[in-house]
């Protein structure tokens, strides 16, 4: 019985086509990763095809590129990548079929977090002004401030200079400081934890008004957004689209 289902395993492989998930970049693919090509290597002027990233989607939030990094009607997806590589960094996000996108899940609003930024903070996250890698060795941030560009980031990164003395630049680790960051941003925090702003805002048009709240009851996500106004958007440095986020309490509850 062992050796029937022994060959009936192999004939259903060998007549799907299976095969396992490479460890090196096929031979010719342009865009691998931030371990070989860096960070965005998918641009608007330059869409990668299935299964090739680092895309710059809309689930990273602040400024990003949409999904007109990708070919036709493919979509950046969020850390998606290893599925297609293990030679991917875990972060890296790659253009993927539209069926495959996640759906974005409810906050986690943790104990005492808050949900506005303190007056006078000067790095706030990607959802707010200068955006991602806030913090720079040129201008370190304190303990709770981000967007940090951390060793955790793969790639071409600042290490934790951007954290100001002993402080370390965590990973994702923003929430615990505030509700107002974005999932994927990263804060500086204390070891025991574990070059410029990407876009001024000049080039940009006026923010939308905020959308709706994504919950009916209780905690959720509600966003507005603004275009990218000159020659260079999509370009370098200069992505097509902003995306700001907020947490937003719906108060409509039907308590039984």
């Amino acid at each position: 019985m062992k050796v029937l289902l022994l060959l009936l395993s192999v004939a259903i492989l060998s007549c799907c086509g299976w095969r396992s998930t490479p460890s090196q970049p096929p031979t010719g693919q342009r865009c691998s990763g931030r371990n070989f090509n860096g960070r965005r290597c998918c641009t608007p002027e330059n869409p990668c095809g299935f299964g090739e990233g680092d895309c710059d989607g809309p689930l990273d939030g602040g400024a990003n590129d949409g999904h007109a990094g990708c070919r036709g009607n493919l979509v950046c997806g969020s850390n998606n990548c290893k599925k297609f590589g293990l030679y991917y960094h875990e972060k890296d996000d790659c253009c993927d079929d539209p069926s495959a996108l996640p759906e974005r899940p409810q906050p986690v609003l943790l104990p005492g977090a808050l949900l506005e930024p303190p007056a006078g903070q000067r790095c706030r996250g990607r959802n707010y002004a200068p955006g991602r890698r806030c913090c720079t060795p040129e201008d370190p941030c304190g303990e709770g401030e981000g967007d940090c560009d951390g060793a955790g980031d793969g790639g071409v990164n600042d290490g934790d200079k951007g954290c100001r003395g002993a402080l370390v630049c965590g990973s994702n680790n923003c929430a615990q400081f505030g509700a107002y960051y974005h999932a994927k941003d990263d804060c500086c925090e204390k070891p025991s934890g574990a070059s410029g702003p990407r876009q001024q805002t000049k080039g940009w048009g006026q923010w939308t008004q905020w959308g709706p709240c994504s919950a009916s009851c209780g905690a959720g996500w509600k966003v507005r957004t603004r275009k990218c106004v000159g020659s260079r958007c999509g370009s370098a440095g200069f992505p097509a689209q902003d995306k700001q986020e907020s947490i937003c309490i719906a108060p409509d509850c039907n308590n039984l």
